[in-house]
């Protein structure tokens, strides 16, 4: 049987919070091909410039690991998005060129809900990659995410499940 690797299209916020606690490299251990659209790299990299994430992304495009790719058919961007990254990221998936996307904004994970997108937030991120022994303490983890100033709305369902 031929399995497509998993291809995850992600928006500025994760990329942003998972930069903010060196951990932006998970992305790349846990996922085989890491997606971002050109709206996420605008907001990141080029409007970011000198803030939180900008040189990290940037050198993971260079690197390569992170590809930065438009939705095929612009059409398929959510109405209540347009013009956002995370419209963008949800078009990517809506349009087969990924197939889940790491969103924390709550307008954003509606809508994914709504159209039957397959989401996952910053916070589930961090604790796959604890399953996979690739961090070692999801609690101390997400408290460094927060002290940053990063809002895990899920935070209190991802630590009881951890236990």
């Amino acid at each position: 049987m031929d399995t497509k690797p998993l291809t995850v299209a992600v928006d500025a916020s994760p990329l942003i919070g998972l930069a903010k606690i060196r951990k932006l490299r998970l992305l790349a251990q846990l996922y085989p091909s890491v997606v971002i659209p050109p709206a996420v790299y605008a907001d990141v990299v080029v409007r970011g410039a000198g803030l939180a994430g900008a040189r990290a992304v940037r050198r993971a495009v260079a690197d390569g690991w992170i590809q930065v790719v438009a939705p095929a058919d612009p059409t398929r961007i959510p109405p209540p998005l347009q013009g956002t990254g995370e419209g963008e990221v949800i078009a990517l998936v809506l349009c087969g060129q990924a197939d889940v996307a790491i969103v924390d904004d709550r307008k954003a994970r509606n809508l994914c809900d709504l159209l039957g997108v397959r989401r996952i937030s910053t916070g589930l991120v961090l604790k796959d990659a604890a399953s996979q022994g690739l961090i070692r303490d999801l609690a101390k983890t997400l408290e460094q995410l927060q002290e940053r100033g990063f809002g895990i709305f899920d935070y209190a369902q991802l630590i009881r499940d951890s236990d």
